[in-house]
Parts: C-alpha cells; structure tokens; sequence
C-alpha cells in the first residue's frame, strides 16, 4: 500500500481503538503521581506505580525496555521499536508527574476520577500531560497491530520530574546517551505545531549595603543630624535594591521592544523578580541570616529572578547584556558604584536551553502532512512556558511540541477533550510514517 492507504488504515484502526485510548488515560490519570520534591511525604507519591502500569502494557507489545531510576522510587521508561534501517529515528518524551491539586474545594470532579463530562474527560494530569503519553502509546500500537514495519526506530521516553526542572528525568535520560533524530514532546498545544521555544535560567542578584541600628535612620534622612549619631552610617541593602528594580523594569521594557521571534508574542522574553530576601548578615546558603528584626537597617538583599531570552538567542550573548546593564547601573550611585551587585547564574541548576525549529525542517513538514491527511490547518506557534524539548535542543537533536487540546492545566478543573486526544494519536501515527519510513 502507499502512503495515503497506510495512513487511512491507521486512522480507522485508532478510531477504533477509541474506548480502550479512553479507558488507558482514565487508568493513567487514577494514579497520584505528584512530584515528590512538592509533597511533604514523597514516598506517597504513586510515580513508580503508574510507570509499573505502564511498563506492563509495553512489554506485552513486544517493545524492548529500558528502566532505571536516578532518584529512589522514582523510574524513567525508554520503549525502543526497532527500525529495519535506512529511515530517521523519532523519540516521543511524556511526563508522568504531575503537579498537586492545590485545594481540592475548586475542583467540580474529581481530580483523581477521571470523570467524563460533555466530551471532557476531568482529572490532574489529563492534560499535563498524561494524555500526551496516551497518545503516542496508541499510534505505536496501532502501528504494531497493523504490521507495519518502521525504517527508523521509534523510541518512547516516559519520564519522571518534568514539573521540577527535569533532573531526576529528561536531562538523565539525555546524559545517559539517548538521541534520535526528531524528538515530539506530547505537551498540550491544542494542535499548534510549537516549533520555537525560549530559554531560560534563574538568576540570584545579591545587593550589600551596611548594617547598623533602625534608630539611627533619622540621620540618614537628616543629614545635618549626623553629628550627633555616630552610628548612623547604615546603608539599607532594600532602598538599593528597589532602586536596582527600578532601573531593571525600564531595561526589561527597552528589551522587549528591541527584540521579537515570529512565533512568539512581544515581550516574552522577560526578567521577573520572584523571590525577594532581606536582612543583616549573609549566611552560608548565600541567604541573609537575620530576617526578622526590622530594628535592624538591612545589608543584605537578594533577589531571584526568572531570566527568559528568545528562541535564537545565546545564553552567553543576554548574559553579558545584562551584566554589562548591571555594571552601568552601579555606576550611577556612590555606594554601589564601590560595592557593585553580585549575580549568581544557574540559581538551582535551572537552565533551559532555546530552540528554534525551522518552518521547513522535515520534521515539522511531517507534522503539516500528518494533519493535512486529517484535514487540519498547521497552526506554527513558540511555546511560552519551558519543556523538556529544551534539553533534547541543548543535546543537539531537532524538537517540536505538539499535543492535545484541553484546559486547566496546573489549575482546577483540569481535562482534555477526548477528540482532540484521539486526533493527536491519529496526528502521531502520521507523523511516525514520514519520518521514519516504511519498509
């Protein structure tokens, strides 16, 4: 058969497989696999348990399986189908962890009932992402079930810890040697084909000003008062530090009417200030020591900031723009310009990567024709949030993200549309066809 037959075929195969691609995400989503490192008591998180199900179900496929853990209780799944060569490999990436319901009142169905409503199907995960993971399961049973030999293998990883920066996860996966050719990561985009992907890293700016007596402060503001307060040489580490914010926020807005990708909104790529910790004394964790004394004037401040930058961009190019902005800045005040701001890059080893697939890499054409045979119009779009596409990027190999349609995820009420999930499967199957080939 040509490629249209085999692809029509496989349509069909999966429509009916509707019900059993339901009923597999339904017993995924049923288990309670929140990341661990978000849960007072990690060891009731049901991860290993959900990839034992899973595991279970590849094996009777005939997949060849790979399972490790890099974090106790916590295991990764690589499913390999060989290819008989000649043809491009393709890895689908899915995460099984998920992130904690938050409370439970806000929630209509239950989070872990996957309830089916008006075509939704309701529960934490069933668009972050396990339906993803659903999805490309069924192509590639599909594809077995048809007899259809592959060129290229197929691979399918199965990670934990996507939701906490992926250590324990995708960028073990990676270290250890995995590659392919064209990497899908299944997180939701309603059907966009999200070929760019911003990069990130978390960045510490730590301000030292000098510590001394609250009482003192009048002097400060009163100059010709200083002489009868000795001690009143205090430098507030948090007058520096909103005046440094301040600089920051006209930057930040200068950057973002400077630079753009095609395929992402204007502005993305931003600087935000999360978590701000003031106080007297730097401790060992880099920390100030005493946080609760406001007798105290403060030296020290520290402020961590989520650090986005465009999909074409370099780590090394925004870090030094934006170490040479910080030296400007310091030179406008006294004290600062003496006692300059220290940044501390790869805060928590968070690092991700930037992508930026091209629109006409054979990848995303494979995704185009895969939809077209369905009728859909490829919607190009970059992904605002970060993946695991950034450490197979970073890795050297070729992503897109592509997924399902749904709402609420890391919200209440989260669900997928169970049309849209078996579109993706059948999108999957698609794709699968062109890249790797058939023999």
């Amino acid at each position: 058969m040509n490629l249209p037959a085999i692809e029509l075929a496989l349509h069909q195969r999966l429509e009916a497989m509707r019900a059993d691609i339901i009923r597999l995400t339904q017993e995924m989503l049923a288990f309670k696999s929140v990341n661990p490192r978000f849960m007072a008591e990690s060891e009731i998180s049901e991860e290993r348990e959900i990839q034992d199900y899973l595991e279970a179900r590849l094996n009777a496929l005939g997949l060849q399986l790979t399972r490790w853990e890099k974090e106790p209780g916590r295991p990764n799944l690589v499913a390999l189908l060989p290819g008989s060569g000649g043809g491009r490999s393709l890895a689908f990436n899915g995460h099984i962890d998920v992130v904690p319901i938050g409370d439970r009142a806000g929630w209509e169905f239950d989070p872990w009932g996957s309830d089916i409503d008006a075509g939704k199907l309701y529960g934490r995960g069933a668009l972050d992402m396990k339906t993803g993971i659903a999805a490309f399961i069924a192509a590639t049973e599909a594809i077995i079930a048809s007899d259809i030999a592959l060129m290229g293998d197929l691979q399918l990883h199965i990670v934990v810890d996507e939701e906490a920066g992926g250590f324990a996860g995708t960028r073990d996966l990676i270290a250890r040697g995995y590659r392919s050719d064209g990497v899908i990561v299944a997180e939701p985009t309603s059907g966009r084909v999200e070929a760019a992907e911003g990069g990130l890293s978390w960045l510490r700016v730590t301000i030292r000003g000098r510590a001394a007596h609250a009482g003192w402060r009048f002097a400060q503001i009163y100059p010709q008062a200083a002489a009868d307060a000795p001690n009143a040489d205090g430098v507030n580490a948090i007058e520096k530090a909103v005046k440094f914010l301040q600089a920051l926020r006209e930057f930040e807005r200068e950057w973002a009417h400077s630079r753009h990708h095609p395929l992402m909104p204007p502005g993305i790529a931003t600087i935000n200030p999360g978590v701000i910790q003031a106080g007297v004394g730097m401790g060992y964790d880099g920390k100030p020591r005493v946080t609760s004394n406001p007798a105290m004037i403060p030296d020290v401040c520290t402020i961590d900031f989520d650090f986005k930058y465009l999909p074409t961009e370099t780590f090394e190019e925004v870090r030094a723009e934006f170490e040479a902005f910080v030296s400007a800045f310091a030179l406008t005040d006294p004290w600062l310009r003496a006692h300059p701001p220290k940044l501390e890059w790869h805060l928590s080893n968070i690092d991700f990567p930037p992508f930026s697939t091209p629109s006409d890499h054979p990848l995303v054409e494979a995704c185009r024709g895969a939809q077209q045979a369905l009728g859909i119009e490829t919607v190009l779009a970059g992904k605002r949030a970060v993946t695991d596409a950034a450490f197979y990027a970073g890795a050297g190999m070729t992503p897109v993200i592509l997924g399902p349609a749904g709402e609420g995820l890391h919200g209440d009420n989260e669900y997928v549309e169970i049309d849209s999930l078996i579109e993706t499967a059948k999108v999957f199957a698609g794709v699968i066809l062109r890249w790797c080939g058939t023999a």
